[in-house]
C-alpha cells in the first residue's frame, strides 16, 4: 500500500492539540503531527449546551450511569473532573498578559475592512481602529485588544472574528478554546471563590462553537488574578477535564462471558480465574474496570504526563495512546506520525462495528477525510483517550460522542476503526 504523509503542524502547547492524518480508500494513508447563535451583546451568556452530558453534577453525590449490555457485561459509571497539577502548571506560565489578535498573511487594509464590517458600535471601533494598537511584520498584523474592548465585543462578532483567528496557530487560545463543562461559566467557577470581576469578566467574554461553549480570552482574564498562587488556581480551573469511573456488574452467570471480552487481545493475560473467584465473595457484584485493561493503560489512566519527557524529544498524544494499547513496553516512536502510521498498516486492520475492547477509533474529517484524532474502544459507547499532546491534557475514559463534541469544535467527523491483527 502507498503511503502518503498528510500533516498540519499547530506548534503551540494549549490544552486541545488536535491531530492531523490522511486515510486512504481502504485503510490508512497517514498519521499526523499532534497541534490541538447567541443573542447580541447579552449581559451574561446563558450555557444550556454546554455540558456534553447535562446529567452530570459538578457538585455533590456523582449521578450513576448504565451502559448497555453486551458481551463486556454491563457497565456502571459516573463523571468526575481531573484537575491539572500546580507542578505542570508552574512549568508553562506566561511571561505576558497582554491580548494580541495576530493575522498572518494579510494586510493592515485587509483586517481593517474585517473589522469594519463586524459592525461594532462606533465608539468600540474607533477604539479597535486606533493604529498605535496595531503593527506589522514577517508578512503578519498584529493588534493589541485591551480588556476593556473584550468586555464589550457583541457576542456574534466575537464568535465571528475568533473564528477567522482560529485558523492561524499564532493565535493559541482561539485555536484551542477552553471548554466549559457546565451549565454556565458561574457554576464553572463556583467552587473556586474567585472575585467577582473575574467571575464577570467569564461570563461576558464565553461565546459558542459548535455544540460547545468556550472561552479564549485566558491572558487578559489571569491580569485581573491578584497574586501567582490566583491565578495557578484559575488555570487549574479552566484545566478540568471530564472523565469516566466505570465499574461491570458481575454474576455467576456471566462471569465467563465477560471474561473473555475483557481479556481478548492480551497474550498472556486470563481474567476468568480473577473475576470467577471476585464473583464467589458474597457483597461483591461490581469491580471496577482498571483492573481489567490491559497494564499499560492501568498505570496512566487518570493521569498527566510528565513534562520532563520532553527531555527524551516526545510527548505522548492520541495515536501514541490508542497504538500502544496492548504494548507492555510502550513504543516512544508511536509519537512519531511518519512511525505511527507505519506501524498502523503493518499491525492493524480495518473493521466495522461492533467494536472490541482496544480497536483504535481514527476520527476522519467528513470533507477531506483526514484524521486528526484516534482513541481505543472500551465498552459500549465508552473510550480511553488522551485529547491532545499537552502535559494538561490527562488520559481518561469518556464517551464517544463527548470526544467528537470537542473535535468538531472545527470539523464534522466520521469513525473509522482499527483492530489489531492476531
Amino acid at each position: 500500500m502507498k503511503l502518503a504523509l498528510i500533516s498540519r503542524n499547530w506548534t503551540h502547547a494549549g490544552r486541545f492539540c488536535f491531530l492531523w492524518c490522511a486515510l486512504v480508500a481502504a485503510g490508512l494513508r497517514g498519521i499526523g503531527a499532534s497541534t490541538s447563535g447567541l443573542p447580541e451583546a447579552p449581559s451574561v451568556l446563558k450555557l444550556p449546551l454546554a455540558r456534553a452530558n447535562p446529567s452530570v453534577s459538578l457538585y455533590g453525590a456523582p449521578s450513576l450511569n448504565y451502559s448497555a449490555a453486551g458481551p463486556w457485561g454491563q457497565v456502571e459509571y459516573f463523571e468526575v473532573f481531573l484537575e491539572a497539577p500546580a507542578a505542570i502548571l508552574k512549568v508553562s506560565e506566561f511571561s505576558s498578559f497582554r491580548s494580541v489578535w495576530h493575522f498572518p498573511k494579510t494586510t493592515v487594509a485587509e483586517v481593517f475592512q474585517m473589522i469594519s464590517d463586524l459592525d461594532l458600535p462606533s465608539d468600540l471601533q474607533e477604539n479597535l481602529c486606533d493604529k498605535k494598537r496595531w503593527s506589522e511584520a514577517e508578512n503578519t498584523v498584529s493588534v493589541s485588544v485591551d480588556r476593556e474592548i473584550l468586555e464589550q465585543l457583541p457576542q456574534k462578532s466575537r464568535e465571528h472574528i475568533y473564528r477567522r483567528l482560529s485558523e492561524s496557530s499564532l493565535n493559541r487560545f482561539q485555536v484551542e478554546p477552553e471548554v466549559v463543562f457546565a451549565a454556565s461559566p458561574r457554576e464553572w467557577l463556583q467552587e473556586y471563590e474567585f472575585e467577582e470581576e473575574l467571575v464577570r469578566f467569564v461570563e461576558l467574554t464565553c461565546y459558542k462553537r459548535g455544540e460547545c461553549v468556550v472561552f479564549s480570552d485566558v491572558l487578559a482574564a489571569l491580569s485581573l488574578c491578584r497574586s501567582d498562587e490566583e491565578r495557578i488556581r484559575f488555570r487549574q480551573a479552566l484545566s478540568r477535564t471530564p472523565t469516566i469511573v466505570a465499574k461491570v456488574l458481575l454474576n455467576s452467570a456471566n462471569v465467563v462471558d465477560i471474561a473473555d471480552y475483557w481479556g481478548r487481545g492480551t497474550r498472556f493475560k486470563n481474567t476468568l480465574p480473577f473475576l470467577q473467584s471476585m464473583a464467589r465473595i458474597p457483597g461483591v457484584d461490581k469491580i471496577d474496570v482498571i483492573h481489567l485493561l490491559p497494564s499499560s493503560v492501568r498505570k496512566i489512566l487518570y493521569t498527566f504526563p510528565n513534562p520532563l519527557l520532553t527531555e527524551n524529544g516526545y510527548l505522548p498524544d492520541c495515536h501514541w495512546t490508542s497504538l500502544n494499547f496492548f504494548n507492555t513496553d510502550p513504543l516512544e516512536r508511536l509519537s512519531d506520525p511518519i512511525q505511527a502510521t507505519q506501524y498502523t498498516l503493518e499491525n492493524f486492520r480495518v473493521v466495522e462495528a461492533p467494536y472490541q475492547c482496544g480497536d483504535v477509533l481514527f476520527f476522519t474529517d467528513i470533507k477531506t477525510g483526514d484524521a486528526y484524532h484516534s482513541c481505543a474502544y472500551i465498552a459500549d459507547d465508552i473510550v480511553f483517550t488522551k485529547n491532545g499532546r499537552s502535559p494538561l491534557q490527562p488520559w481518561v475514559l469518556m464517551k464517544i460522542e463527548q470526544v467528537k463534541t470537542l473535535y468538531d469544535l472545527h470539523f464534522r467527523t466520521q469513525t473509522v476503526a482499527y483492530r489489531r491483527k492476531q
